[in-house]
């Protein structure tokens, strides 16, 4: 019994013993997790709770294990060594319960009900002419269609005649859209096939990326320089893993997902966005400046919005661009609008598409309204590195109503649709999109009509799909002189339906009027938004039988 007797050591001994295990235990957490140090980020106050259950747990299970032992020593056992809990530990229990309370209510008021006008304010919309934001297309041979799977299965194929890799590594799915001197490109590195394949290559490093030529659906791999690799990646482990690289060099930032892209001289990085809340405490987050890693030398910087070097492509990804812009469409009449009545609420379409305007990577999507079901009333253009978002009104077709267009004019074949690029033929908003077999092969080509999709035209080459959807649009034809319209007569006219008739390729409104007359007039966007009883006015250059050939017509009132 006397072997116990030095007591005094215990209480330091249980104490080595517990911040030993709780250090290491916090420290693998931490090391295998990677939380920010942030309390605006969830994973943090997650983590923080996960090391305050370990310590306690250590130190009820510690405590109870040395009176345990000390009882047995001593011949008197108590039923309460495991189950008392030292005023500390019940402390503890409270100021976390404190904690949590006070996070749901930072999490309440961080909600789109509190504080929906940060939300719908995180983006500043300009709207501009649709001409203006998309230059006229002279030709289609040089632009990109290729989807991320058809990139992926050329770039297998790449892979797969180099008998020296294919059997170590395989390409990353997710392919960057980038522009090296205005051309574009998707990039993708080479990851390790497993974990033992990465302990075989991990003093060698990934020798390289693969680049696929989306208008040429061809693919390419490139072999860094002698004696350089790719070291950094999202397949390597321990040290350098991406992220864990990218949390030990900056462990107070809140990352998004990191993006593979490589400079105008082809030198790999990865560019990670730091992340910061725009509504309340928990809400709203969105870019606050970005982080360039070399991912060979595993040198990295940190940008500030507005200071990002040009060559970087991707900052704001298209699902980021098309969140900011929900909450901008959906929120900015209130949330109880938007829960109920939805008035003026709209929201992009479920999928978005990449443009090359200059040296800058563009995402598209349309957007349309909550109530609508298959129609489309404008489109969203974004800089995806600074984050500008133009809006031009252009009512027509949405995209997947355009892809089933597509599809079905040759559905014999049973080919399916890529989601469309958006050009300007002759002022004309156009989808052009590949259609593709059952193997993901491109067969051939569609172009379709935004504004009026029964104008469908498909062909095995781009040149030729241009050439047929030129003479089926009517856009061939010699322009006409411009009409002056102080030559027209006038004549106002209540509006009973109206009708859409399209003849080689040119399509006319025909307005049936209250009083029995008929006015035809050459098609625009207006003609969409008349009702029955809208007042028109209507300049006219001839009228025979009741019937007018307009060429000019103007709402005056929607009753």
């Amino acid at each position: 019994m006397a072997s116990y007797k030095d007591k005094t050591s215990a209480p330091i001994v249980r104490a080595v013993i517990w911040l030993a295990l709780s250090l290491l235990i916090i420290g693998i957490a931490f090391y295998v997790a990677l939380p920010p140090i942030n309390p605006h980020a969830g994973e943090f106050w997650a983590f923080l709770f996960f090391c305050t259950a370990v310590v306690l747990v250590l130190d009820i299970v510690i405590n109870g294990l040395f009176s345990l032992f000390g009882d047995l020593l001593s011949g008197k056992v108590s039923r309460n060594s495991f189950t008392s809990f030292p005023k500390r530990i019940k402390i503890t229990l409270i100021v976390a319960g404190i904690v949590i309370v006070l996070l749901i209510i930072l999490n309440i008021f961080s909600s789109q009900f509190i504080r929906s006008g940060s939300y719908s304010s995180m983006i500043e919309l300009n709207e501009v002419p649709f001409e203006e934001a998309l230059a006229e297309t002279e030709y289609v041979s040089d632009i990109a269609l290729m989807d991320s799977t058809s990139a992926q299965i050329i770039g297998n194929r790449t892979l797969g005649s180099l008998s020296d890799l294919v059997s170590q590594f395989i390409i990353a799915e997710d392919y960057t859209q980038i522009a090296l001197e205005s051309v574009p490109f998707k990039v993708a590195p080479l990851e390790y096939a497993s974990f033992f394949k990465w302990l075989s290559n991990k003093s060698d490093g990934i020798p390289g990326y693969v680049k696929v030529d989306p208008v040429n659906f061809d693919a390419e791999f490139v072999r860094l320089a002698e004696g350089e690799y790719i070291r950094y990646s999202p397949s390597s482990y321990f040290g350098t893993d991406l992220m864990r690289k990218l949390r030990f060099s900056y462990p107070f930032d809140i990352f998004g997902e990191p993006n593979f892209e490589v400079n105008e001289e082809g030198r790999p990085y990865w560019v990670c966005p730091t992340m910061s809340p725009r509504a309340g405490w928990f809400g709203g987050y969105d870019v606050s400046g970005v982080v360039i890693l070399d991912a060979a030398t595993g040198e990295s910087e940190k940008y500030k919005l507005g200071e990002i070097p040009d060559w970087v492509d991707i900052v704001y990804d298209g699902y980021l661009i098309c969140q900011k812009y929900d909450w901008y469409g959906e929120l900015s009449g209130g949330y109880l609008n938007y829960m109920f009545s939805q008035t003026g609420c709209t929201a992009t379409t479920d999928d978005f598409g990449y443009k090359i305007i200059g040296n800058d990577v563009y995402i598209y999507t349309g957007v349309t309204s909550l109530s609508s079901d298959a129609a489309n009333i404008g489109f969203i253009l974004v800089n995806s590195r600074t984050g500008e978002y133009q809006y031009f009104p252009v009512p027509g077709a949405e995209e997947y109503s355009a892809m089933s267009a597509a599809a079905g004019a040759v559905q014999q074949y049973g080919y399916t649709a890529s989601f469309p690029s958006l050009i300007n033929v002759k002022g004309e908003p156009t989808y052009i999109m590949v259609l593709k077999d059952a193997s993901q092969i491109v067969k051939m080509y569609a172009m379709v009509n935004v504004r009026n999709y029964n104008i469908v035209v498909t062909a095995t080459d781009q040149a030729e799909v241009y050439e047929k959807y030129i003479e089926a649009a009517g856009l061939s034809k010699n322009e006409e002189p411009p009409v002056d319209e102080t030559e027209l007569s006038e004549a106002e006219f209540i509006v009973s339906e109206v009708h859409f008739i399209t003849t080689d390729g040119n399509t006319v409104g025909y307005i049936k009027c209250a009083d029995k007359s008929i006015c035809s007039v050459p098609f625009t966007p207006e003609l969409l938004l008349l009702e029955n009883g809208d007042k028109i006015k209507l300049k006219y250059s001839s009228e025979n039988n009741g019937i007018y050939t307009g060429l000019v017509f103007e709402i005056i009132s929607n009753d």
